[in-house]
């Protein structure tokens, strides 16, 4: 029993084994016809004309032994071919280290390049990954800036917000959150059948003042005024505002004309007794007062303020530095 291996089988079918056989065929497949030829005429009688027979056996011969040479190569010698081809890719393939192999030069310096590129391959991995660290710290960074940026601007919104209430010279209230309060406050009134008096107050002469003192007095002068009223006018729903240069005004919710009357007129004697910056000069305040109530009622919130401020006019040309009340 044969003992070949594999790969001793595979050696055998070489180029060259591959030509000797090519060769022995291409004598051997003829010199077969010939004979096949032969006993097929003299079966049939045919050397009876021997010129003639031998022409027609030779064409035979000719053409059998060149398909058979053909299906040859087709069918064998081709497959062997291509099987040898393989046989020396294998030879010429790197063989791999297995346990019991020895370690060739060749096999160490091919080990040795995995190894070096694992290595670059394992820095680089870890280079990516103190990247990816170091961008998540930079994002968590740029979210807590973000944070309290946006805390810094909702904190601005809010003083912002609180400023367009506020007169800036004076810090009480200015002319919109004025008006915001007197829409609220007249229609509380009118849904309550209450009382809501509304004072416009003006400094008389104030320009004059200053030219005489200066506007750095004046704007002392106006800080004063303005916390003279918010000390006078201290209830919970009174609302004092500075409507602009030196016109201030008053709501006064739940006051008649008699009651708003009286506390003005106490005002107006205060103002007279206020100590200027300079201790030099005096201040006197004309005063236009005009009151809703059930028995006098106004259209809107509007139409009562027109009335004080048209009673403030008629203050101001009948000689200033007194008090005159809405029709």
């Amino acid at each position: 029993m044969s003992t070949d291996s594999p790969a001793d089988n595979l050696d055998r079918v070489s180029p060259r084994r591959l030509g000797s056989l090519r060769l022995r065929l291409g004598l051997g497949v003829p010199l077969l016809t010939v004979l096949i030829v032969a006993a097929f005429e003299w079966s049939l009688g045919s050397f009876e004309a021997p010129a003639e027979g031998m022409a027609r056996a030779a064409w035979l011969v000719l053409l059998l032994s060149a398909a058979q040479l053909l299906l040859i190569e087709a069918l064998l010698l081709r497959p062997l071919r291509q099987l040898a081809a393989g046989c020396e890719a294998m030879e010429s393939a790197p063989i791999p280290l297995t346990p019991d192999a020895p370690a060739t030069p060749r096999m160490t310096a091919e080990l040795d390049r995995i190894g070096h590129a694992m290595l670059r391959v394992r820095g680089s991995l870890w280079q990516q990954d103190q990247d990816a660290r170091e961008l998540r710290r930079e994002l968590a960074q740029q979210r807590r800036l973000l944070e309290e940026a946006h805390s810094a601007l909702e904190a601005n919104q809010r003083e912002l917000a609180s400023l367009a209430r506020v007169d800036a010279l004076t810090g009480i209230a200015n002319q919109r959150a004025f008006d915001e309060a007197l829409r609220r406050e007249f229609k509380r009134a009118q849904r309550l059948r209450g009382l809501l008096a509304v004072a416009v107050l003006d400094l008389d002469q104030f320009k004059q003042f200053n030219l005489t003192h200066g506007t750095a007095v004046g704007d002392v002068a106006l800080q004063r005024v303005a916390a003279l009223l918010s000390e006078r006018f201290k209830r919970d729903t009174d609302v004092v505002a500075r409507l602009g240069g030196e016109e201030f005004v008053a709501l006064l919710p739940g006051f008649g004309m008699a009651e708003a009357q009286g506390v003005l007129e106490s005002l107006r004697d205060e103002l007279r007794a206020l100590r200027l910056p300079d201790g030099q000069g005096s201040l006197t305040l004309s005063v236009g007062l005009a009151a809703a109530s059930p028995a006098h009622p106004y259209l809107s919130a509007q139409a009562l303020l027109q009335a004080a401020d048209e009673a403030l006019y008629i203050a101001k040309h009948a000689g200033r530095d007194r008090l005159s009340l809405a029709a």
